[in-house]
């Protein structure tokens, strides 16, 4: 339950209560601000390798590969829409293609390949008034590079892929020492490589990393956008794929680049651009984007499900060679050699609709054993000063689809309005209606589970076909919930099953696959529940001995009841097979259900139980699933603020003769409106 202060848990018992219900919009993305392009270029330059950097006085450097050996930069003081970018001054002719840029202060350095095949360094120490230039170190056969600053010292790193090999070549800007730190992994034979991106992230602190490759794999071989970073001991961690093309359905990834703002405010995160290249019939090349999950680790491979990038909504693309991402402190900052975008860094202050909320109605439900039920949202508005009338294109000032609507619940206290969070929601559709002297405006809006629902596979995802970067039933459901934004976690923390932590199922999501339909396949596995509050998930196993939490009937009045119990699974069995192919099955039973004669099995066959462990918690896991269906039964009561999903509560209804019995919470149905005086909810609730 959530954690209330004195005055509001008094208020919320109270015969005479006063709701306080507070709900704001922003445009965010699951916790990280959308940003609105505004292309400031458009020129005729061709496309090849490039590269954008900012000193330390704000000024914009930019690089691109001219072809035919050249190689050109230009300098852009206080960068806006009113510069010029299309000037440019020749530094080098013998460039072969590759080449990177990187700044910090009044440090400023390009890498580049020459026709020679080795890598070579131009810079300058005074914001691109002077430069020098020398070799960086002799590496052949490179075929794309990224450059970045390591922090606020003085080393930059340069990274030189090759076709199977990566280089992180540290220089020391201070001495011009260069240390090369060549690495494969051991468990990826690359068969080629298309372009690599990186950013560094204090937090570790690490160089995050993003490059295209062809994975030599069975049974048959894919192209990839891996991850992979640079530590502050200069090694590389090691490869994950996130995005997958199989060879022979003529789709690529190639030339991604990330970047993470150096001072990153709560509502960014490290961002991700890629090209996708399609072959056959009605050939394209378009831009994909992506994020990592708002509170995750890039270690953890949590990032958003890749879409197409709306940079390309203007019409045709053919931009081989990708984007470059950057910033600086108002901006982000997008370009390739014949573009350059921007949007604005800082959030828009949210539209506040808590003084026009007339109803509310707000559902929640768990998200296992079944996802029956889905979670939602639905406002209605007094839209009788027509603030939200429908503007341009149809869509409300301030207000669109998927924009992130934050919910708090709670009542006016002693100490003031006092509320508590009551989850994220987001936009998916709204409606006017009217009626003499009435004018309304009703906004629907789906949870995480809502957002689940509408997301569905790309390809093929595998877990644990092999032993290469195993993953346990928590990390595929934390992996699955980043495609939507989502962080699962554990904090506070929960009860949790061993199975949910221990047990590395080989699990495949086809092509195709809704989110739930994934989710519930995964749960299956385990006695643990999902709980989707918000930008944020958590698991918890429901023991049978868990105590209460609060108490309805006695403080806190039912205002109705009813209580049912029904018949049940007595049995349950899961069947496996171990390593040397020995059959193994396990047993669980309700010896109380099995005393009466009732005889009622659950069977479940899965290779991926191993050993008599592993099938011994999947019997237990049906049995207790079922168990908490068993008892059922329905609350009304004034809102309660603080509860939660899989809470358990204790209840009293002497009407019913119940008396201090303990159930949990499914389900929690919240009704507010306000031209009736009601504010009440509907617990559905179940066996402990």
């Amino acid at each position: 339950m959530r954690t209330l202060s004195a005055t509001l848990l008094a208020a919320q018992k109270k015969a005479d209560r006063l709701p306080y219900v507070e709900a704001k919009v922003y445009d965010y993305e699951q916790g990280i601000k959308r940003l609105t392009w505004t292309r400031l270029y458009e020129g005729s330059e061709p496309d090849n390798h490039h590269g954008i950097a900012f000193d330390g006085q704000g000024s914009m450097h930019r690089i691109r590969s001219g072809g035919s050996g050249t190689l050109l930069r230009q300098k852009i003081t206080n960068p806006g829409p009113s510069s010029d970018y299309s000037q440019w001054t020749q530094i080098a002719t013998d460039c072969d293609g590759p080449c990177a840029i990187a700044a910090y202060g009044a440090k400023v350095y390009i890498f580049y390949k020459t026709t020679g095949s080795v890598l070579w360094k131009y810079y300058s120490h005074d914001y691109g008034a002077t430069w020098d230039d020398a070799q960086l170190v002799s590496y052949a056969d490179v075929l794309s590079l990224a450059a970045c600053w390591w922090g606020t010292g003085d080393i930059v790193v340069c990274f030189a892929l090759k076709s199977s090999q990566l280089n992180g070549i540290t220089l020391d800007t201070g001495t011009q020492t260069a240390t090369q730190h060549t690495w494969s992994d051991a468990n990826h034979s690359l068969l080629d490589t298309y372009g690599i991106g990186a950013t560094y992230n204090p937090f570790w602190p690490a160089i995050e990393i993003v490059f295209a490759g062809k994975d030599s794999d069975s049974p048959y071989n894919h192209y990839d956008l891996f991850r992979t970073w640079f530590s502050d001991t200069y090694n590389f961690g090691a490869l994950e794929s996130f995005l997958m093309s199989p060879d022979g359905e003529d789709i690529t990834y190639e030339y991604p680049d990330c970047h993470l703002p150096a001072s990153a405010q709560s509502y960014e995160t490290n961002r991700i651009i890629a090209v996708e290249k399609f072959t056959g019939t009605t050939a394209y090349t378009r831009p994909l984007a992506c994020h990592m999950v708002k509170g995750t680790y890039w270690s953890d491979t949590t990032f958003t499900e890749p879409r197409p990038h709306p940079v390309i909504a203007s019409g045709a693309w053919q931009s081989p060679y990708g984007l470059r991402l950057q910033s600086a402190s108002d901006y982000w900052w997008m370009e390739k050699p014949n573009g350059v975008w921007q949007a604005p860094r800082p959030a828009d202050s949210p539209l506040d609709l808590s003084k026009d909320i007339i109803t509310l109605s707000l559902q929640n439900v768990i998200a296992s054993p079944d996802l029956s039920g889905r979670g939602n949202l639905v406002f209605e508005l007094n839209n009788s000063k027509g603030i939200y009338n429908v503007g341009a294109g149809l869509v409300p000032a301030k207000l669109n689809k998927r924009y992130e609507l934050v919910l708090r619940l709670g009542y006016k206290t002693t100490a003031g309005d006092e509320s508590v969070d009551a989850g994220t929601y987001w936009v998916d559709s709204w409606e006017h209606s009217s009626t003499p002297n009435q004018s309304l405006f009703t906004i629907h809006c789906l949870d995480a589970r809502g957002l689940m629902d509408r997301w569905s596979a790309r390809y093929q995802m595998r877990w644990n076909k092999d032993e290469v970067n195993p993953r346990s039933v928590w990390q595929i459901l934390y992996q699955l919930l980043a495609r939507v934004g989502i962080r699962l976690t554990n904090t506070p923390p929960k009860p949790q099953s061993s199975a949910i932590s221990n047990f590395y199922p080989d699990f495949t999501v086809n092509p195709g696959t809704q989110g739930t339909q994934a989710l519930k396949k995964l749960l299956s596995f385990v006695p643990d529940h999902l709980v989707l509050r918000g930008q944020e998930a958590f698991t918890k196993n429901p023991l049978a001995d868990e105590e209460s939490c609060y108490s309805y009937g006695t403080d806190h009045v039912i205002n109705s009841g009813k209580y049912s119990d029904a018949v049940t699974l007595s049995r349950s069995r899961a069947l496996g097979q171990a390593g040397d192919d020995s059959r193994i099955v396990q047993d669980a039973f309700d010896w109380e259900l099995l005393q009466l004669a009732i005889d009622i099995l659950e069977q479940d066959y899965d290779p991926n139980l191993t050993t008599t462990t592993r099938a011994q918690e999947r019997a237990d896991a049906l049995l207790r699933q079922a168990s908490l269906r068993a008892q059922r039964g329905n609350l009304v009561i004034p809102t309660n603020v603080g509860q939660e999903l899989l809470d358990v509560v204790e209840v009293t209804d002497a009407r019913c003769g119940i008396s201090e019995e303990n159930y949990r919470v499914h389900a929690i149905r919240t009704d507010y409106d306000r031209r009736n005086a009601r504010y009440q909810q509907s617990l559905i609730i179940g066996a402990p």
